[in-house]
């Protein structure tokens, strides 16, 4: 058997255990456990616990079993428990906003801890607006069984608790992988199970209870947890409809980077590094998926086959190191300006010399064939910086200077590497000056 079908068979015995083992009354599970250990001890623990298990998972996964066993025509579709078809699901959700709802009055009435009572409430209420677009709809369940916890254990523990949404790559991967949902279905479950839950505790602490909580660092979080996929998603979908993928690619760049100066600039720095943590595992995703995934087909190039993956991973490395190192020793503003220099300047180099550049020159390579270049790339890196630079500096010698400076570093900075090249020269050259 050739290799790549087994990579294929393993790659799809894999999505099956993930998506096996998120579903959404299973995600439950560890949330509602670590929230009652952390608030609750004793006997009181074990009761809040068994009701928000028994309410919360039991009975929605056995009522779901014994509904496909029940129901022939479901059970003859071969759906393994999965229910592709929207139509099959509506039994299930009805059965689980009533225990969802029936968990959420008992643990009121049993003095819960708040963040328990509104967690449950929530799987109410999301479940039931979610039955109401699955009528039209078949958005992901899945993303939104981890995105809704997610938001509770923030709300509890503070960014920490956003740990529990790094499996949230890999979920909304593997339903995609599986062909059980599009991409805008798991980018959309998601989304909805951030921004309901986040509205809703809001309004049970802030508005019901007058205990107030803060609500913008939650916002960052929820755009570091879908906004690569978002980025990825439309890279891929230009791809799809032939845009050439060095275009691409660049469109990514210049999105992932301005994300990121924006996150250094305004966001906490703990979930700037969240953000950050979060991008790469989708990136590593995106190469594990290999060609045909939407993901990987719009950061990746034909052109540098068979290293395709090697030119997506090295430069997220060389990202890495350059942020880690132009941060830690320049500090802020210089850091942000360089990552703007690396987002404009270095993006558009490719379009241009590949539409226009026609005095080419040679780059080393780590890997396959030297790298192409063109003075009309070259320049565009250098008016670009040296445009930004001026917006920062307001003085045209200083950024001209160093304008020249980084589009030397670009021009001859080996393929892959130029991410950190550039941004640590940019950095460096504002930071000496300045």
């Amino acid at each position: 058997m050739p290799i790549t079908k087994i990579n294929e068979e393993v790659k799809h015995k894999f999505a099956e255990i993930v998506s096996k083992i998120t579903n959404a009354p299973l995600l439950a599970v560890p949330v509602f456990f670590i929230l009652n250990y952390i608030l609750l001890s004793g006997l009181y623990f074990v009761i809040i616990t068994s009701i928000c298990l028994l309410f919360g998972t039991i009975l929605p996964v056995a009522f779901t079993i014994i509904w496909i066993k029940w129901d022939k025509r479901i059970k003859n579709e071969n759906t393994q428990y999965d229910l592709p078809n929207k139509d099959d699901r509506k039994i299930p959700f009805i059965f689980a906003i009533i225990s969802y709802l029936t968990g959420a009055i008992i643990l009121y009435f049993l003095n819960a801890p708040l963040i328990i009572i509104g967690l449950m409430f929530c799987y109410f209420s999301n479940t039931l607006i979610v039955f109401f677009i699955n009528l039209f709809w078949k958005i992901s369940i899945h993303s939104m069984g981890v995105a809704g916890p997610t938001t509770a254990l923030i709300y509890a523990v503070g960014p920490i608790g956003s740990i529990y949404a790094l499996i949230l790559p890999i979920v909304m991967w593997s339903r995609t992988y599986l062909k059980m949902h599009t991409m805008p279905q798991v980018i959309m479950g998601a989304f909805l199970g951030f921004i309901l839950t986040t509205v809703q505790l809001w309004i049970l602490f802030n508005v019901i209870y007058n205990i107030t909580t803060e609500i913008y660092p939650l916002l960052w979080i929820i755009f570091a947890f879908i906004g690569p996929s978002i980025v990825l998603s439309i890279s891929g979908v230009f791809n799809t409809r032939g845009m050439h993928d060095g275009y691409t690619r660049k469109i990514f760049h210049f999105m992932a980077f301005i994300s990121i100066a924006g996150f250094i600039k305004y966001a906490p720095t703990d979930i700037t590094l969240i953000f950050i943590a979060v991008g790469t595992i989708y990136i590593l995703i995106a190469c594990f998926s290999n060609k045909g995934f939407l993901w990987f087909d719009g950061i990746s190039r034909k052109s540098d086959s068979p290293h395709e993956k090697l030119y997506v991973i090295l430069p997220m490395i060389s990202t890495i190191f350059g942020l880690g190192v132009s941060w830690a020793i320049f500090g802020h503003p210089f850091v942000e300006i360089g990552m703007l220099c690396v987002a404009i300047g270095d993006a558009i180099a490719e379009p241009i010399g590949v539409k226009w550049g026609k005095h080419k020159f040679k780059v080393y390579s780590l890997a396959g064939k030297a790298s192409e270049r063109s003075l009309e790339g070259s320049l565009s890196v250098l008016f670009a910086c040296a445009l930004i630079i001026f917006f920062t500096t307001n003085n045209i010698t200083t950024s001209l200077l160093i304008g020249v400076i980084i589009s030397i570093i670009e021009a001859v900075s080996p393929r892959g590497t130029d991410n950190f090249t550039v941004l640590v020269g940019a950095s460096a050259g504002l930071w000496l000056i300045g």
